[in-house]
């Protein structure tokens, strides 16, 4: 078996993503042939070098790899363990007794809800949040009142956080809710990058108060009709597809003939003629 590094290894196994193993190993945590290694880039051989993280011996065959989408309720958290004692998405029937781990593409916070993609295929897991791929996270905001055109005209052209700025990010309105006596207004909202509690704090910069948080997309995935929070589907393989190809995985789909540009006519070789030759049309073309 080729050698690689000991970061990337980790991820393909599905432990964790590639920025956490590096992690593990500058903690401490991983062993090679026995040895505490503290050193990123090193190359192993997985097929004759023993790893170890926190004592235990990691298989070197690959797992097969799953790709599920998890419609994450709202009250949730998404760590498998909680301080507070709040309930996490492991507790949730659909992921409370599977047998192997697997890792959360980004996370939601506690009050949001929607799309959420887990996987043990590190390296993918890796690209859909590294911000090199700028992979869009589509959210509808559900507000108090309707956004005045400043407050819109911010979002668009960019805002400074306490971290750095953020990019402007694509908003529509998408309508209105009853919310008792009062009436609230959705918005569809854009971004491309997963910083923490991102549009819960674009929002508080501009003094507004969210009342509801849903991802509806990550991606090309979207959050399908009717999926009921808590519930969990595996991928389809066009789905797996478009996510790999969002983050060069793999080749861009091939486009239809019918889709594809036409090829420039080519000049006449007639001496006579200075114009560019065309087809002649059917009889039954012609008649209409």
């Amino acid at each position: 078996m080729a050698c690689t590094r000991l970061h990337k290894w980790m991820a393909t196994q599905g432990l964790t993503s590639r920025r956490m193993a590096e992690r593990w190993i500058l903690a401490g945590r991983v062993e090679v042939n026995g040895q505490i290694e503290k050193t990123l880039g090193r190359q192993i051989d997985p097929s004759t070098d023993k790893i170890r993280v926190d004592g235990k011996l990691i298989q070197s065959e690959a797992p097969h790899l799953i790709y599920w989408l998890l419609n994450k309720p709202d009250a949730t958290i998404t760590s498998r363990r909680d301080p507070e004692g709040r309930r996490t998405i492991y507790d949730l029937p659909s992921l409370a007794k599977q047998p192997f781990p697997v890792l959360t593409v980004g996370r939601l916070d506690y009050r949001t809800e929607g799309v959420l993609l887990l996987s043990n295929d590190g390296e993918l897991v890796h690209r859909l949040m590294h911000p090199k791929y700028h992979v869009p996270r589509t959210y509808d905001v559900l507000l108090p009142s309707r956004l005045r055109e400043l407050q819109i005209d911010r979002l668009t052209k960019g805002i400074r956080l306490d971290d750095g700025p953020v990019a402007g990010v694509d908003i529509r309105a998408c309508g209105s809710k009853n919310l008792g006596a009062t009436r609230g207004s959705w918005y569809r909202l854009v971004v491309h990058e997963g910083r923490n509690r991102l549009v819960r704090r674009l929002f508080e910069k501009l003094g507004v108060r969210i009342i509801r948080l849903v991802r509806v997309a990550y991606g090309p995935i979207r959050l399908p009709e009717g999926f009921e929070p808590g519930a969990l589907i595996p991928l389809s393989p066009d789905q797996i597809a478009a996510l790999k190809r969002a983050t060069e995985l793999a080749p861009p789909a091939p486009v239809h003939k019918s889709l594809r540009r036409p090829r420039p006519l080519r000049a006449s070789t007639n001496s006579n003629q200075n114009r560019y030759t065309k087809a002649a049309k059917p009889e039954s073309a012609k008649a209409e």
